[in-house]
């Protein structure tokens, strides 16, 4: 059993040519069940969208609004995959720190209310990587395939997850502090600023069910901003409690463990065994994988992005292609503003398809995520598909 506050281990050549050694092998993912066995309801679509996202777009949560929209039914939000697998695909490398890193999905089909979604997950490549934030890491890219209950291939989802050695085996992220008195100073807002942002949210633009139209967007378009924050830690519970997979606590918890010995994180000040996700809470255990402070989990900003691009394609809209990345921690107290621009146009297959360049800003000016994405729109042409 891994003791991380006191044995974490360093990245070896030998741990990481046994992790290549699982290159595409189908993964066992019994910590994924019920969930993609147990058809999908408007209720789990609803949490997905308003907790774990902060989206309250009526076509992913009311009956009697998505009835009269195209889609005849409450459908999905562009990332609400990750609540049926979560596109963790990381096998081996025991008492490594995993941290999402990036993700790219391809839509072929909506996801609808009443689906049964199934999925299979392997681990394609083992890069080993360089950077200024930490010395060696290691990026495991895991490639899931999502299929509905016709057997029919709904989404391919690719995600890069890093393995980082934890501060006490001489590695981790750099952006730890040594003790309390180096921790970065909170931002405080001023009341000008909190109203700015209630402003903000008061008069969020959603496209809705005007449609827009291929033929009407521009190259250089800006896609209306969608705020994210001030970052508080019920935010980031409310994203842990849309999923449909959640984490296992207290006897259940223990259990787990027992299943899965080199998950297990050891508190170094209290010795109590935690999930490895709990730095997202516990400002010891941050400190530990190297973070300054209580952070998010990175793909609640991919979600966030998903937000930005459905309010502006509406209702008719529908997002094929979503990559994105993290490249800054998102702490506690920071301010997300998702932004984006139109790169580019074209038809193809029957498609008229716009080419979307998204990225997320803090309240410093700091950029913390980006992407792109391909957003298929309603066109005037009777020939294409809308």
């Amino acid at each position: 059993m891994i003791v991380s506050g006191q044995e974490s281990p360093t990245l070896s050549d030998k741990q990481i040519e046994d992790a290549r050694a699982l290159i595409g092998v189908w993964l066992r993912r019994d910590v994924h069940t019920p969930s993609i066995y147990e058809p999908l309801s408007v209720h789990d679509i609803r949490r997905w969208a308003h907790y774990s996202v902060g989206d309250d777009n009526p076509l992913f949560s009311e009956i009697d609004y998505a009835k009269r929209t195209s889609w005849g039914t409450v459908i999905a939000p562009p990332t609400f995959l990750y609540t049926i697998d979560t596109g963790i695909v990381a096998p081996g490398l025991p008492g490594i720190q995993w941290i999402f890193a990036g993700s790219r999905f391809e839509h072929f089909k909506p996801v609808l209310a009443g689906d049964t979604i199934t999925a299979r997950a392997r681990l394609i490549d083992v890069q080993i990587k360089e950077g200024r934030s930490v010395a060696r890491y290691v990026n495991q890219v895991g490639e899931v395939l999502y299929y509905n209950q016709r057997g029919e291939l709904v989404t391919r989802y690719e995600g890069d997850i890093y393995r980082i050695p934890r501060k006490r085996s001489g590695g981790g992220f750099k952006f730890a502090v040594k003790d309390a008195s180096e921790a970065p100073k909170p931002y405080r807002y001023t009341q000008e600023e909190i109203e700015a942002i209630a402003h903000g949210y008061r008069t969020e633009e959603r496209r809705g069910g005007q449609a827009r139209y291929w033929e009407d967007v521009q190259e250089g378009d800006d896609l209306p901003v969608v705020q994210k924050g001030p970052l508080t830690l019920v935010d980031i519970v409310g994203f842990y409690s849309g999923r449909r997979t959640v984490y296992n606590v207290m006897k259940l918890a223990f259990l787990d463990r027992d299943k899965h010995p080199n998950n297990v994180y050891y508190s170094p000040t209290r010795n109590i065994p935690m999930h490895p996700a709990a730095g997202h809470f516990d400002v010891e255990i941050a400190h530990e994988i190297g973070m300054p402070g209580a952070y998010d989990q990175g793909w609640q900003r991919i979600g966030w992005a998903g937000h930005l691009l459905t309010n502006w394609c509406g209702d008719q809209g529908f997002v094929r292609k979503h990559h994105g990345r993290v490249i800054k921690p998102n702490l506690v107290g920071d301010l997300t503003k998702m932004q984006g621009e139109v790169t580019g146009k074209r038809k193809e297959n029957g498609e008229a398809l716009v080419d979307i360049r998204w990225w997320g800003e803090n309240q410093r000016g700091e950029r913390n995520c980006d992407g792109s994405a391909v957003v298929r729109l309603p066109s005037r042409d009777v020939s294409i598909r809308s």
